[in-house]
């Protein structure tokens, strides 16, 4: 297994996504349909969570908390503000509301995959990486090329939970669909690569 590297999340982050789309029906979707039955916004709030999106983008985390709790309790059947809210809950130190807030999104419309995303990464940083292993395969059952979730699956597979062989097939699977010539990447990749073969000569040497 290659050791673990700071510089791994930092180089190919996984970004926060503020996303301005209130049905958040998820353009990852890559094609497949959302549930027919999303809510609408109303014009007042439309106009509201245009304005959270603005704070966010301004980092003023604490005014976007206090906005887009006030849409939600006017329409709680919105996946997108319950997103946002998650987010700006987690960069104000938030972690419980966060995670509530992200479990909404999903109630609301399960093919929110960013907010099945994030609930995985909170529950990485919050020490609870099997959890965050299940939401992310979750997802990935619904979207199976959604690069986000496939680069926090090898970087799980790397640091947290180590099994080399589906950290590589994740690595990999993100190369192919990005294109990405990102030398660190494929340094990471043949490392893998290199280390799984070894450990497989090794075995019929010595069985």
């Amino acid at each position: 297994m290659l050791k673990q590297s700071s510089n791994r999340v930092i180089l190919l982050t996984i970004t926060v996504f503020i996303l301005t789309l209130l049905t958040s029906s998820c353009s990852s979707m890559q094609g497949r349909k959302a549930p027919a039955r999303i809510a609408k916004p109303s014009a007042d709030v439309s106009s509201q969570h245009q304005q959270s999106v603005a704070l966010m983008q301004q980092e003023q985390w604490q005014e976007a908390v206090d906005m887009l709790e006030e849409i939600t309790v006017k329409q709680p059947a919105l996946s997108g503000p319950w997103l946002n809210l998650g987010i700006a809950y987690t960069k104000r130190g938030n972690s419980q509301g966060a995670e509530n807030a992200f479990k909404h999104a999903i109630d609301v419309n399960p093919a929110n995959i960013e907010a099945y995303n994030q609930l995985g990464i909170l529950y990485r940083r919050t020490g609870r990486p099997e959890e965050a292993q299940f939401i992310y395969e979750t997802a990935l059952r619904l979207d199976p090329d959604n690069t986000n979730l496939h680069w926090n699956l090898a970087i799980l597979h790397d640091t947290d939970l180590p099994e080399p062989r589906k950290a590589l097939l994740h690595y990999q699977r993100y190369q192919q669909i990005t294109g990405s010539d990102n030398p660190q990447l494929l340094s990471w990749i043949n490392g893998h690569s290199e280390h799984l073969q070894t450990n497989s000569l090794t075995a019929r040497v010595n069985p």
